[in-house]
């Protein structure tokens, strides 16, 4: 880099910084940030994700305190189990309603009922594949199935587990995020109120279990019956599949449900792996890094989805909101993730002096990671954003690729802490290419930015 390519680097992160400053310390400037819908989608999806996050956070305190280390470990496996079967359901409908639905016209109801129906009926057949070999998936879980009150509430609860993704993206479609937060608070208050009265009247694995699962069951079915109709309008939920919506939303849906679980499928692999290698005790201080880590994906994960859907309602302007919202990403994570750097080893106390003694510097590699991790999703969002199904599903797999490869690789050569290296520069050869290709269509009318 030359000498005048640096000075205009940090003219520009000057004026960054200024902007930053005016609009945190300006009434009016802040008001005007707050009410532009891309930044309101986005702060209102964090805010959901993070009520989720720390009321989920308590209900499994109150569950490890309230009920025996087994029950606990029996309704975990039952409601992750719940959770891929969710997953495998969407087929990237939830991604092609962000992307069709506001184009839809009055055809929207119909392709909504469509997609609701169509993952419906997937997530009922793949539940009862599920209960049906349950011996085979995981053996511990049988003696649950035998329940038909368990067996029934299982299917009801997959069908709306599958569903939420499409109604939260309808609602982020429609530029009404706020109902993902009422909707979210409304779960998991009904989760912790749950949980308290089943430990009296319900003390066993079906207290926790139910608990969870009612929760998120009679809150989403609020969202599709009361709050869905105010965002879309003249909606009725009704069972349907109309033909001309799957051909519209076929090869896109296929495609980034692809590119979907290939994003997914390395959050489900590496403790796996890690335990299976290393042993439980060693996946233990893997898995709270881990899923601290996860937890603040938040903050570009919700921005570069109300990207999304911001460039799928009006198809213009996408090189300005893509740099907005990658400045708002890097403005809010970079100190997110230096204060984490800093106050690691405090912030794992919270689990115990041996998670806060065997994880801290695996959790500060992790946390770094949260940087690459998000430059990939912008590039995969705008490849949704303008079709380029082709480039989710490379992006998306050469980041699995890289990343599951070299921690394994360095797993077995320096332990617990080469899976976050090995994790971290996986992520990192992906996005410095992403970035490369990012920057020169940036600044020219080929390439990802110049589809509009």
């Amino acid at each position: 880099m030359n000498f005048n390519q640096t000075n205009r680097s940090k003219s520009r992160a000057h004026r960054v910084f200024t902007e930053v400053i005016k609009t945190a310390t300006s009434k009016e400037l802040l008001k005007q940030h707050l009410n532009t819908p891309l930044y309101q989608n986005a702060y209102n999806l964090i805010a959901g994700s993070a009520i989720t996050s720390v009321l989920g956070f308590i209900f499994w305190i109150l569950a490890a305190r309230l009920y025996s280390a087994e029950e606990v470990g029996l309704a975990s496996a039952a409601l992750s189990a719940l959770g891929l079967i969710a997953l495998f359901s969407e087929l990237g409908m939830g991604i092609g309603l962000i992307r069709f639905l506001p184009g839809a016209g009055k055809g929207g109801n119909d392709m909504l009922n469509t997609c609701l129906t169509f993952t419906g009926s997937a997530s009922i057949i793949i539940a009862l594949i599920f209960l049906a070999g349950v011996n085979i998936w995981s053996p511990p879980l049988s003696s649950l199935c035998q329940n038909p009150v368990f067996f029934t509430s299982f299917i009801v609860m997959a069908v709306l587990m599958a569903l939420h993704p499409l109604v939260a993206n309808t609602f982020l479609t429609k530029r009404s995020s706020k109902f993902v937060v009422f909707t979210n608070l409304i779960n998991q208050l009904l989760s912790l109120t749950f949980i308290v009265l089943a430990s009296f009247l319900l003390n066993n694995v079906y207290g926790i279990f139910f608990s969870s699962g009612f929760g998120t069951a009679i809150a989403w079915a609020i969202a599709i019956l009361y709050f869905l109709p105010r965002v879309q309008t003249g909606y009725r939920p009704f069972p349907m599949i109309r033909k001309w919506v799957i051909v519209e939303l076929g090869f896109y849906s296929i495609g980034n449900y692809i590119g979907r679980l290939l994003l997914q499928v390395t959050a489900l692999i590496l403790p796996i792996m890690v335990v299976n290698t290393l042993g439980a005790e060693q996946n233990a201080y893997f898995f709270v890094g881990w899923a601290i880590t996860s937890t603040f994906r938040i903050i570009p994960a919700s921005i570069f989805n109300s990207l999304f859907a911001e460039v799928s309602n009006e198809d213009i302007a996408i090189r300005a909101k893509t740099l907005k919202s990658l400045r708002l990403m890097l403005i809010l994570v970079i100190p997110t993730v230096l204060l984490i750097l800093i106050i690691a080893p405090y912030l794992l106390l919270l689990f115990g002096h041996t998670y806060s003694e065997n994880s801290t510097l695996l959790f500060r590699v992790l946390i770094l990671s949260t940087i690459p991790w998000g430059i990939n999703y912008l590039y995969i969002s705008i490849a949704r954003a303008t079709k380029g199904i082709k480039r989710v599903i490379y992006v998306a797999g050469a980041a699995a690729g890289l990343s599951l490869g070299l921690s394994y690789f360095l797993m077995m050569k320096m332990g617990l802490l080469g899976v976050g290296i090995g994790y971290l520069a996986g992520l990192g050869i992906v996005a410095v290419a992403v970035a490369i290709n990012l920057w020169r269509s940036y600044h020219s009318q080929a390439g990802l930015l110049g589809r509009v």
